[in-house]
C-alpha cells in the first residue's frame, strides 16, 4: 500500500502474461474482473485502497490489450504479401549484424507492392527482418539510408518443436513482421538519409568511441573494453565470448547499472567542484543520460538504470526523496508501456532480476558473509556477487540451460580492477577525440588490467567443470526457487524469523510423497517425431525413463533443434543414439549431441563404414561411448516392456544400388499392443527384400522412408506394413518430398498422414493400447 507503483507495475506484467498465454481479449477482461474482486477483499478497508483496486485493475488490462493489440497487428502487416515477390521502399532502422557468412538489418518500411504490379502500391508502416549474404566486397548500408529492395516476403515460423524456440514470436515483440532475404543486385540505395536524429547522434559517437578505441588497443582488448564502455561486441571472437560465459564474466561485456554510475559519479564530482548549483547540473547529467542510451543502442538494462537515474536527479529537483523499489517499478511501466513485448527480452529480465536481486538479498548476504578473517572489499564482493547471481541463476538456466560454477570465483578476482578499467576507458573515449595520442598513453595502462581480465577469463572457464549443462527449470520449480531464496536471504533475516522445525518436517516429508507419487504414477511412452526441415529425427521415452534418439537431423538442426528440444524436455542423457545411415540429413545434427551430452550407446547399421558414419565413430571414440553395429535378428532391450528389432540391414545381402540409402537401419519399436517402424532412408530394393524376407513389418505408426520419396513407400509395403498412421519428417527441398504418388498410395489406403513441414513436431504418446497424437503447429 505505501508502494502503489509496485502493485501496479506487477498487474501490467501479470496482463501482459495473461495475453501472451492465451491470445484471448475475453479471457483478459474475465480475469480482470476477477483480479479486481479479489482485490476488493484483500484491500476494502484499508487507506486509499480505491486508488489502488482501480489502478490495479487498470494496469493489469492496459497491458493484457496492449500487449496481444501490438501483437496481432504486426502478425497482420504484411499477410498479404507472404510469399509473393515484392518490392519494398523504407529506410534502414539498425546498425549491421554481422554473422558467420550473413549480414542482417532491421527495414523500416514505408511502402511495397507486387514486383509485377506496381498498381498495388500500398503504404505499410513496419519493420522487416532483411538478410543478404555476407561477401568480402559487400558494401555496409548506414542508419537511415533509403533504401529499395525486391526478394519474396516471409513470415518466420512459430514454435515447431514441444517447448521449443518461437522465432515468430521472437521478432514480433522486437516489432519485426516478416523476414526477406536478398541479393546484391536487388538492392538499389536510394540519395536520402532517414531516421532519428538522436539515433544517428548517438551511433556517430559510437563509431568515434569504438575506432578510438580499435586504434589503441590490441584486437582483443580493444574488443573487450568496447563491450564495457558501450555494449559494442563486434570486436569480440565467439570463442572469446564462450570462454566468459564459461567462466561467469558475460555480465563484463554488457553495460549496466555500474557504468551509468561510473558516468554519473564522476559528473557530479566534477559540477560540485565547478560549484554550480545541483538543479542545473542535474539537468546536464540527465541529458547526457539520455544521450548515452543512444549510444550503447537501447541496451534494457541501460534503459533501466537510466529511467532510475533520471528519477533520482528529478527528485533531487523537486526536492522529493526518492524510494528504489518504487523507481524500479517506474522503470518497468514506462518501457513496457513503449514495449509490452520487452517484458519477453533476455536482457530485461536479467536486468531486472539483478537489481531486484541485489537491493533485496546484497545487505543481509554481506552481514551472513562478515568473517573476522574477510577483508571488507571480499565480503562485499562476494555479497554482490551471490546476491546477483542467484537473483538472475533461474533466468541464465531457462534460457541458457548452463551453470558457471567458477563465477564467484573469477568476479572475485577480476572486480577490483573493473571499476578503473571503466574509467580509464572513459577518459581515452573522451581525450582520443581530442588526440589519438592521449587515448594511447592510457591504454599502455588499461591494456595491462584488460589482459589480466582476459588470462583469468581464460583460465577459470579452463578449470575442470568450470561449466555444467542443465535441463530447462519448469515455471513452477523456478517459483518456488524464487519463494524459498526471498524468505531465506530477505524475509527471514529482515523479520527475525525462526524456523519450526515441525513444519520444516513435514514439509520435507510431503516433497519426499510427491517425489515417489510421480515415481509410482503410471508413465506411458513418449515418442516425439521432431521437425528437423529436410532430415530425421526422433526422440524417445520409455515408461520407465528409457531415453533414445534417432537419427537428429542437418547439422544445422543439432545446435538449433535437437540440443536445445533435450534440454526443455529435462534431458541430459540419452540411454541409446542411433544413426540409421551416414547421410547429412540423418546423423549431422547428432554430432553436437554425442559431444555434449552423456551418450550410453552409439547404434550403427553392420555395414562398411562410409564418411558419415567414420564421423560420427569417431567422436563417440572420443567421448568413449560404446558403439556397436546391429543387423538383422538383433533385439534391443530398453525396458521389461519395451524393445527394438532390427529388421535391415541382412548379412549377406549388401544393397548396391543406392547403397547408402539401402542399408540403413531399418527399427521396429514394441511396447505392449504398440508398434512402431523406423524406414531410415531405404528404397523399393530394401522394401523388397524386407517383404519377400517375410520380415515383422507390421506396425501402427509408420515413419515414411526417404522423407516421402517416390522411390520408397510401395504399394505392397504399404500394404505389408498396414499402418493406421504415417509421419512423414520433411523440410523446405528441391526434390519433390513428399511425392504427390506416395500420398495418393496413402490416401488410397486411408492411412492418416502428419508431416512434420505442416504440423511440425508430430508427439504420440501411448500406454499400451490406445495412441494419442498432438502436432505441434495446428
Amino acid at each position: 500500500m505505501k508502494r502503489p507503483l509496485v502493485c501496479f507495475s506487477l498487474s501490467l506484467i501479470a496482463g501482459i502474461i495473461c495475453t501472451n498465454l492465451t491470445h484471448s481479449y475475453l479471457f483478459a477482461f474475465l480475469s480482470c474482473a476477477i483480479l479486481a474482486m479479489i482485490a476488493f477483499v484483500l484491500l476494502k478497508d484499508r487507506d486509499n485502497s480505491k486508488f489502488i483496486i482501480v489502478g490495479i485493475a487498470l494496469f493489469y488490462i492496459i497491458g493484457a490489450v496492449y500487449y496481444l493489440y501490438s501483437y496481432n497487428r504486426n502478425l497482420a502487416k504484411y499477410e498479404e504479401f507472404v510469399g509473393k515477390n515484392v518490392v519494398i521502399k523504407g529506410y534502414v532502422d539498425s546498425t549491421p549484424e554481422i554473422r558467420d557468412s550473413t549480414i542482417r538489418y532491421i527495414i523500416k518500411t514505408e511502402e511495397i507492392w507486387p514486383k509485377e504490379d506496381l498498381g498495388q502500391k500500398k503504404k505499410v508502416r513496419g519493420k522487416v527482418l532483411l538478410s543478404m549474404q555476407k561477401s568480402n566486397d559487400i558494401q555496409l548500408f548506414e542508419y537511415g539510408r533509403e533504401i529499395k529492395v525486391s526478394g519474396k516476403i516471409n513470415i518466420p515460423k512459430g514454435k515447431t518443436n514441444p517447448r521449443g524456440f518461437d522465432y515468430r514470436k521472437y521478432l514480433n515483440h522486437s516489432g519485426v513482421s516478416a523476414t526477406i532475404f536478398v541479393v546484391d543486385r536487388n538492392i538499389h540505395l536510394q540519395d536520402s538519409v532517414k531516421g532519428n536524429i538522436f539515433v544517428k547522434a548517438g551511433l556517430s559517437i559510437r563509431e568515434r568511441i569504438v575506432n578510438v578505441i580499435n586504434q589503441s588497443l590490441p584486437p582483443q582488448q580493444a574488443g573487450l573494453l568496447n563491450g564495457m564502455l558501450i555494449g559494442y561486441r563486434e570486436g569480440l571472437t565467439d570463442e572469446v565470448e564462450d570462454v566468459f560465459s564459461r567462466s561467469g564474466l558475460t555480465h563484463l561485456m554488457a553495460v549496466s547499472g555500474a557504468n551509468v554510475a561510473f558516468i554519473m559519479l564522476p559528473l557530479i564530482f566534477a559540477f560540485k567542484k565547478l560549484r554550480l548549483r545541483q538543479d542545473v547540473y542535474n539537468i546536464i547529467i540527465i541529458g547526457i543520460l539520455v544521450m548515452f542510451t543512444f549510444i550503447t543502442g537501447f541496451e534494457p538494462s541501460v534503459l533501466r538504470a537510466v529511467i532510475m537515474a533520471i528519477v533520482i536527479l528529478v527528485g533531487q529537483i523537486l526536492k522529493r526523496e526518492t524510494e528504489i523499489f518504487t523507481s524500479i517499478a517506474f522503470a518497468a511501466i514506462l518501457l513496457l508501456l513503449c514495449n509490452p513485448g520487452s517484458l519477453f527480452n533476455i536482457g530485461f529480465q536479467l536486468s531486472f532480476a539483478a537489481t531486484i536481486s541485489l537491493v533485496l538479498f546484497y545487505p543481509n548476504l554481506k552481514n551472513m558473509l562478515n568473517f573476522s578473517f574477510l577483508p571488507e572489499f571480499i565480503t562485499d564482493v562476494l555479497g554482490s556477487t551471490l546476491a546477483a547471481q542467484i537473483g538472475v541463476l533461474p533466468v541464465t538456466v531457462f534460457y541458457f540451460n548452463k551453470i558457471s560454477l567458477v563465477s564467484i570465483l573469477s568476479n572475485l578476482i577480476v572486480a577490483p580492477v573493473v571499476e578503473f578499467i571503466t574509467i580509464m576507458g572513459s577518459l581515452m573515449a573522451l581525450l582520443g577525440q581530442i588526440h589519438i595520442i592521449f587515448s594511447v598513453l592510457i591504454g599502455y595502462c588499461n591494456n595491462a588490467l584488460l589482459s589480466f581480465v582476459l588470462f583469468v577469463t581464460k583460465t577459470t572457464a579452463e578449470l575442470p567443470y568450470s561449466v555444467i549443462t542443465v535441463s530447462t527449470p519448469s515455471i513452477a520449480l523456478v517459483i518456488v526457487y524464487y519463494i524459498v531464496i526471498l524468505f531465506l536471504f530477505w524475509y527471514k533475516p529482515k523479520y527475525k524469523v525462526k524456523l519450526n522445525y515441525k513444519y520444516c518436517t513435514l514439509a520435507g516429508v510431503v516433497s519426499i510423497m510427491l517425489i515417489v507419487l510421480n515415481i509410482l504414477w503410471p508413465k506411458g511412452m513418449e515418442v516425439v517425431f521432431l521437425d528437423v526441415g529436410q532430415g530425421d529425427g526422433a526422440f524417445i521415452r520409455t515408461f520407465s525413463g528409457k531415453t533414445v534418439l534417432i537419427d537428429g537431423g542437418p547439422e544445422s538442426a543439432g545446435e538449433n533443434t535437437v540440443v536445445p528440444f533435450l534440454l526443455d524436455y529435462g534431458t541430459t542423457k540419452i540411454d541409446l543414439v542411433v544413426v540409421t545411415h551416414g547421410h547429412d540429413d540423418h546423423y549431422k545434427g547428432l554430432l553436437s549431441v554425442l559431444e555434449n551430452f552423456k551418450v550410453g550407446s552409439l547404434i550403427i547399421p553392420d555395414v562398411d563404414i562410409d564418411e558419415g558414419l567414420l564421423d560420427t565413430v569417431e567422436i563417440a571414440n572420443k567421448r568413449k561411448i560404446s558403439v556397436e553395429k546391429c543387423e538383422k535378428g538383433d533385439v534391443i532391450t530398453l525396458d521389461n516392456r519395451t524393445y527394438i528389432e532390427v529388421l535391415h540391414p541382412k548379412e549377406g545381402s549388401y544393397i548396391d544400388e543406392s547403397n547408402i540409402n539401402n542399408n540403413s537401419l531399418v527399427l521396429k519399436l514394441n511396447f505392449k499392443d504398440v508398434s512402431i517402424l523406423f524406414t531410415g532412408d531405404i528404397e523399393k530394393e530394401a522394401e523388397r527384400l524386407l517383404y519377400e524376407d517375410k520380415a515383422n513389418l507390421e506396425a501402427d505408426v509408420l515413419k515414411v522412408a526417404h522423407h516421402g520419396s517416390s522411390t520408397s513407400s510401395t504399394e505392397a509395403f504399404l500394404d505389408t506394413v498396414n499402418p493406421d498412421v504415417a509421419v512423414i519428417s520433411v523440410g523446405k527441398n528441391n526434390f519433390g518430398h513428399p511425392s504427390k504418388e506416395v500420398l495418393d498410395r496413402m490416401d488410397i489406403r486411408n492411412i492418416y498422414v502428419l508431416r512434420t513441414d505442416i504440423s511440425g513436431a508430430i508427439i504420440l504418446k501411448t500406454y499400451g493400447e490406445k495412441i494419442r497424437l498432438r502436432k505441434s503447429v495446428e
